[in-house]
This record gives C-alpha cells, structure tokens and sequence, in this order.
C-alpha cells in the first residue's frame, strides 16, 4: 500500500505516517506558528533565541512533482500541501480554532536539528520550512503509534514556501545555507 499522492490524506495514510513517526528518528522538530502576529506556543521545552515556544512536531509531509506532457519543453510543477505530525498538547485546540477561522495569513517555520547536538537558544537548523500565506485546510485527531496516544495531522496551504537547508555541526553551528523558494501560481 502507498500513499496515493492526492494531497490529502485519508485515514489509512494519516496512520500509518504516525505509525513511521514513532520511532525516534534521530532529529529534533519544531513548528514555529503566528497568525496575525499572535505566536501559537506549544510545550517544547528547547530554548530559542526569541524566546518563544515552539510546537514538538514528530515528523513532516511535503511532496512536489512536475507533469509533462509529451512534447512539451518543460513540466507544470504541481506542490502538495505540508502535513505535520505532533503529539496533540495544549496547542491543539489553538490549532483547531485556526481551523475553524480559515486564517489565510498564518506564518509557519518547521525546523529541523541535528538530535544530539547544542541544545542552547542560538542553534541553528539544518533543514527549514518558511512558510507564508498559509492556512490550516486540515486537521486530524487520532490516536495512533506504539504506544497508543493522541496525535494530530495538520494539513497546511500555502501561496509561499522557502525550503532552506545547511550542514549543521552536533555543536549546532551551521554552513553555508542553500535556499530553494516555491510560490503557488494562482
């Protein structure tokens, strides 16, 4: 069984991405979320240099692939949605009310450290999603993995996503950062 690339994911698929999830991965994931200026904080405990708290996220979903038809030059460039996975906490029903609100203005960074490295406010991360214009079109409660607990499948929109990503030391100092930025065309 595979995932069926359709954007969303039904409950078989939400499922079995927690059941890959559950596993320590080796990485340390935080979701950074504002609407309206206004930081959605999660229970993290890691310090930041902003001193706000951010969201523990046990995994991502993002896929972008190009369809071309036969003869054509170049492709049309089609980009998913970014599904978050995370333990629900007391940011989930902030989550939900977004949801709910249809916010088209939501910021959203996802970033992703070398586990095992600096834990200090000023680390930096080796991957990230900036993400802009964003708003909540999916939000699956559930419960899911090994143990069983509560988790959510957040499914975000977006019209802008900068993809970054650099080496990054277990010191948690990183190199040169490469940028990849993707807008949807209307």
């Amino acid at each position: 069984m595979a995932f069926n690339l359709d954007g969303v994911l039904d409950p078989d698929e939400a499922l079995r991405l927690i059941e890959a999830m559950t596993a320590d991965n080796g990485n340390d994931i935080v979701m950074a979320l504002e609407s309206r200026g206004t930081a959605v904080e999660g229970e993290c405990q890691r310090p930041f240099a902003d001193g706000r708290r951010r969201m523990d996220v046990a995994g991502y979903s993002f896929f972008m692939r190009t369809e071309r038809s036969a003869g054509a030059a170049r492709g049309q460039l089609e980009l998913s949605g970014v599904h978050v996975v995370r333990r629900c906490d007391a940011a989930t029903a902030s989550l939900a009310s977004l949801h709910q609100s249809q916010d088209p203005a939501l910021k959203l960074t996802l970033s992703v450290f070398k586990a095992g490295g600096d834990n200090s406010g000023d680390a930096q991360p080796m991957l990230e999603f900036a993400i802009e214009k964003a708003r909540i079109y999916s939000h699956a409660l559930l419960v899911g993995g090994n143990p069983k607990e509560p988790w959510e499948v957040i499914g975000v929109a977006y019209q802008k996503l900068e993809l970054r990503s650099a080496p990054q030391t277990r010191e948690g100092i990183r190199g040169a950062v490469r940028t990849c930025t993707l807008e949807v065309r209307a």
